[in-house]
């Protein structure tokens, strides 16, 4: 992997609810939709058509979807964007999703995790996730799941490395394809 260094710049995570970044999220995931991160939960829900292709509309649907989220108070939202930003630059992100807190261990799920070109290989992957598990734990929340689409081995290999572990395996089947 391309060591970089980000020092000495300072690195600023924090919960985003300024909805003018909007439009600079949107931009960093869709720079950065590969079809090998496609997971049942872009299928599931409004980013993905199939497992090698994303709507058409990905951008507006992104953007629909983070201004929802930008627009709550993170203190009690079910929906949050953290953000690293350097310099006033958005070097990276990780959308996050409270779980039903009626479960017997409360848990959270890390549903995305983007750097920007730019600065991966700097650590700044590791520290979105640290501060993440960190905040969660001010919550109470004692579990962080995540998925990543079948083909995506660099996200693997990454969030192995920060001690994530395989706990099932997602299968579909296409209907009326036969």
């Amino acid at each position: 992997m391309n060591q970089k260094s980000i020092s000495p710049k300072i690195v600023t995570i924090s919960w985003c609810t300024d909805v003018a970044k909007n439009e600079a999220l949107t931009q960093l995931f869709v720079m950065n939709a590969r079809t090998e991160y496609i997971s049942h939960s872009e299928l599931q829900g409004p980013r993905a058509e199939t497992t090698t292709r994303w709507r058409s509309d990905l951008a507006a649907t992104l953007r629909e979807e983070f201004q929802t989220t930008l627009s709550q108070d993170p203190s009690s939202a079910d929906s949050l964007i953290a953000v690293a930003d350097i310099d006033g630059v958005i070097a990276g992100m990780a959308l996050v999703s409270i779980g039903n807190q009626d479960a017997a261990i409360p848990y959270a799920s890390l549903d995305d995790v983007i750097v920007h070109p730019d600065y991966r290989g700097a650590g700044l992957g590791h520290q979105l996730i640290e501060w993440v598990e960190q905040q969660m734990l001010a919550r109470g929340i004692k579990r962080l799941f995540l998925e990543s689409g079948e083909a995506n081995h660099d996200a693997h290999r990454f969030f192995k490395a920060h001690s994530f572990q395989t706990v099932s395996v997602v299968m579909m089947k296409e209907l009326g394809n036969e």
